[in-house]
């Protein structure tokens, strides 16, 4: 059931629960039990820019599940995974490094 916006002409506006079946009929106002209107609500629309609004949906889909990512070695790169750790041959340009 959805939550209602309506406006009392005596008491001004309240919430309520009503069946989406039942929208269009009038309400009781809580306080005096007068029908009421149902009001018409404005959508409610994100004042962000589009470049915040996907990085932060980006960021709140990976908190239940992180992203895997594969990380690719370079040739040579001297890291043990790829089986490097060997040293490459001095060049006379770096002498001094």
């Amino acid at each position: 059931m959805p939550l209602y916006n309506y406006s009392c002409a005596t008491c001004g506006p309240f919430d309520a629960w009503s069946p989406m079946a039942d929208a269009d009929l009038p309400c009781a106002c809580p306080s005096c039990a007068n029908p009421s209107q149902r009001d018409v609500a404005s959508p409610h629309l994100s004042l962000i820019n589009g470049t915040l609004r996907k990085a932060l949906d980006r960021s709140q889909r990976s908190t239940s599940e992180p992203k895997r990512v594969k990380r690719a070695h370079l040739a040579n790169c001297g890291c043990k995974l790829c089986g490097g750790g060997k040293k490459s041959p001095m060049r006379r340009w770096m002498i001094g490094h």
